[in-house]
């Protein structure tokens, strides 16, 4: 916003929205909403050069959203915020968005991006590696980190109509993979609450010093819900041999809300795939949750509450 660090932030609101194009009565009518927005307090009437970095974002944000904009550009500009102005600044930036604001956000933040976005570009050293939906190219995103540890990258098209990403060394694959009922039997519905196990069948193609199984819940969006290995939970597995067939089974309650989501499958040595990756595989396994037998709520987590109420 090329905030002047001697003036104060009423004044750098003012200049900067004059250079904006604004006059000093539109900018009049809306400075108090700015300066409630921002809450600074008394420091909005202080130098700039006395602000932290955070500070500095509050006040150039709602300079820069104080009118609505045909297109907003936030580079980078939320991840200096604090959680609380963060939630502020992306329920304004949606609400531009219903109104018809054009969005484009530059930001290392793939929450951010696949919860705001509806196209998403990856791009390295300034050249344009894949542009398309925001869940496929932080998929892609992931994949390409592990492959500089010299894995392959592989994309095809899932049976779901997305695009399914697999990386990895393949000392070691998912062969099958399933989600049973509470009798064993294979599903792709599953009620909310619903005691449900996911089998994971993993081979190896070479002998593997140490094997750890991690997997990935995400939403239709491809946000993640909830995800764990077997780091985590101190279930490695030392000493594969090659050739060697692996049955793991994850028994969880699925306390999720009514949609479609995802499992993504990492097979790894550590906690990371950055260190060893034999296999990543987005898409492993896709179901549906429906409520079928709870009362209506709203959310991607079931988290029954105990209601009480007294009157006196």
């Amino acid at each position: 916003m090329g905030f002047s660090p001697e003036l104060s932030g009423r004044e750098n609101v003012y200049h900067s929205a004059g250079l904006m194009g604004f006059s000093r009565q539109a900018i009049d009518s809306v400075i108090g909403d700015i300066e409630t927005f921002a809450e600074i307090g008394e420091y909005f009437d202080e130098p700039a050069r006395t602000y932290s970095t955070g500070m500095q974002m509050r006040v150039a944000f709602s300079v820069a959203t104080a009118f609505r904009p045909d297109i907003l550009i936030v580079d980078e500009a939320l991840s200096v915020g604090d959680s609380y102005f963060q939630h502020k600044c992306f329920k304004r930036i949606r609400e531009f968005r219903e109104l018809g604001t054009s969005l484009l956000i530059v930001s290392h933040d793939a929450g951010a991006v696949q919860n705001l976005c509806d196209r998403a570009l990856l791009l390295e050293g300034g050249a344009l590696i894949k542009d398309g939906d925001p869940a496929e190219v932080m998929d892609l995103y992931n994949a390409l980190i592990a492959e500089r540890e010299n894995s392959t990258v592989k994309v095809t098209e899932h049976q779901s109509g997305r695009k399914q990403t697999i990386s990895g060394t393949g000392e070691a694959r998912v062969e099958e993979i399933q989600l049973l009922n509470s009798d064993g039997q294979p599903i792709e519905f599953a009620g909310v609450g619903e005691s449900v196990t996911l089998r994971v069948a993993v081979a190896t193609t070479v002998d593997v010093p140490r094997l750890v199984l991690g997997y990935m819940i995400k939403d239709r969006l491809g946000q993640p819900v909830f995800g764990t290995n077997t780091h985590f939970t101190g279930q490695a597995i030392e000493l594969v041999k090659a050739g060697q067939q692996i049955e793991f089974r994850i028994a969880f309650p699925m306390n999720f809300g009514p949609g479609s989501y995802s499992i993504s499958t990492a097979l790894v040595s550590t906690d990371t795939h950055l260190v060893n990756n034999y296999e990543w595989r987005d898409l492993a396994l896709v179901f549906t949750v429906s409520n079928m037998s709870h009362a209506k709520f709203i959310g991607s987590a079931w988290v029954p509450p105990d209601i009480r109420i007294e009157m006196s």
